[in-house]
């Protein structure tokens, strides 16, 4: 095989690796040919860090694309790195001003370009039409096609402002499942004329507004394959390339995800997804081994599983976006003023009480989640931060109440006990769709009759679970700042 057929196999790749800063193996790949990096919490630890890092590997290979999840909300992997999170995509399409929504993506943006990152692999445009989804909740703008497509338009053109590439996802759409993709395989059985009005008109809008690369969805669509997206034909090339005529960059989720790996080891999978038309096949943990999956695919061409003008094609595809990165202009990193006027009209536009300086907060939240991890512990980190006569606990799936007398149980009894005598504070995070959390939330409100009040840090959906009479307000997202402008409302700090 030739030197170019190599690059070529190299260059429809990105990977991910371990530590912050690039192994000698990675370094090499790059050097290679290797299509792109993702970063993860893994790989920061504050922005000279990333700066350095981003640096090193261009000093590989200039044209190298360096990407990286950043969606806003709970989650952040820049966090050591910027402290001026994102605000999650949800409370931007409630508050419903596009213009502010933009702002923010750019802020956003602007700073992943100061540390050398040119990818943002955002906005999710799903349309989270089922409240019991168990993966988009937040990471969504909202419950409507419409609602989701001007935001995610916004979105990119902010990306865009700052001088970075943009990627809309998960395509065909991720909000109507009752499946995680992390742990298995969902399928949605709309029919194509919903998908098309539904699942589709976000994607027909940013790819209007230019969206440079779409990432694949680990989802069977069955009007269309019995294969997920990520690895079909008539999905990516078919529908994607032909029908809706994007020309960008098509990227796969992260194939180690069980969606796709129950049935099929992450090589094959690599090789399947660049078949169908991906570009860019992601294998995302920090055990990638470039090397080997360019070898694979140097090996599916040998075998003829694999087109060799298919994988030039996609290889070419990266290099062309890396080359228009290379011209545009680069914003420096804001200063935060989206996320501080995002907080500032959370709490302006509801009714949040004092309830005093010392309050008791219960925070009943979504268990950890293997994809990520939360940028700080909960709302009883905040609140103490604000006020520091506060504290309290938080309470995830394994606590959840029981018949018998099991420890689990006994967490949220004894942190009813805790709060006994004090104003309460307690926190719910997609109450709607987790049994154990509402089954809690009844039993703390029995317990506790007076100076209450119940904050929905999920989807907003949650606030028709609480009595009525009982104070509440929504954040619809997790955002550390927005949290802390509430927590400081209801304890005037």
């Amino acid at each position: 095989m030739s030197d170019q057929l190599d690059r070529d196999a190299a260059g429809a790749l990105i990977v991910g690796f371990s530590g912050t800063t690039a192994p000698d193996e990675l370094r090499r790949a790059v050097a290679a040919g290797l299509g792109g990096v993702i970063l993860f919490t893994r790989n920061v630890a504050d922005a000279d860090q990333v700066a350095a890092l981003t640096a090193s590997l261009r000093a590989e290979r200039p044209d190298l694309i360096i990407a990286i999840d950043h969606e806003g909300g709970e989650f952040s992997h820049l966090a050591p790195a910027n402290p001026w999170p994102l605000a999650s995509p949800r409370v931007l399409g409630d508050l419903d001003d596009v213009d502010l929504t933009r702002a923010s993506a750019r802020d956003a943006a602007a700073t992943l370009a100061s540390l050398g990152i040119d990818l943002m692999l955002a906005p999710s445009v799903d349309v989270n039409s089922n409240p019991a989804n168990p993966i988009i909740s937040t990471r969504s703008f909202g419950t409507t096609a419409d609602v989701v497509s001007r935001h995610g338009v916004a979105f990119v053109e902010g990306v865009h402002e700052a001088g970075i590439a943009a990627c809309p996802k998960h395509f065909p759409g991720h909000g109507d499942v009752a499946v995680d993709s992390h742990v298995g395989l969902p399928s949605v059985d709309r029919s194509i004329e919903e998908v098309n009005a539904v699942e589709l008109a976000p994607f027909r809008a940013t790819i209007a507004a230019g969206a440079d690369v779409v990432m694949s969805a680990h989802i069977i669509f069955s009007a269309y394959d019995d294969q997920p997206a990520t690895l079909s034909r008539r999905l990516l090339t078919g529908l994607l390339r032909e029908e809706l005529g994007f020309t960008g960059v098509i990227t796969t989720d992260a194939l180690e995800m069980q969606a796709i790996t129950k049935t099929r080891s992450i090589e094959d999978a690599a090789v399947a997804s660049i078949g169908a038309g991906a570009d860019l096949a992601m294998i995302a943990v920090g055990s990638a081994d470039p090397q080997a999956l360019t070898a694979r695919v140097v090996d599916a061409i040998g075998n003829g599983t694999l087109d060799a003008e298919r994988v030039a094609d996609a290889a070419a595809r990266g290099r062309a976006l890396a080359a228009s990165l290379a011209q545009r202009t680069r914003q420096p990193g804001l200063d935060g003023a989206p996320i501080r006027e995002v907080a500032a009209r959370v709490v302006a536009g509801q009714n949040i009480p004092v309830l005093g300086s010392a309050p008791y907060v219960i925070d009943l939240t979504q268990g950890l989640h293997p994809a990520w991890n939360p940028y700080f512990s909960g709302l009883p980190e905040v609140f103490g931060r604000v006020a520091p006569g506060s504290d309290g606990v938080v309470l995830r799936g394994e606590h959840r109440l029981t018949d018998g007398d099991s420890p689990a149980g006994d967490a949220i009894k004894t942190a009813a006990a805790a709060a006994a005598g004090r104003p309460l504070v307690i926190a719910v995070q997609d109450a709607g769709r987790t049994p154990w959390m509402r089954d809690a939330l009844t039993h703390l409100l029995e317990g506790h009759k007076d100076n209450v009040f119940v904050l929905c840090t999920g989807i907003p959906e949650d606030r028709a679970l609480v009595p009525e009479g009982i104070r509440s307000a929504t954040t619809s997202g997790r955002n550390v700042i927005v949290l802390e402008v509430v927590a400081r409302a209801l304890t005037q700090a």
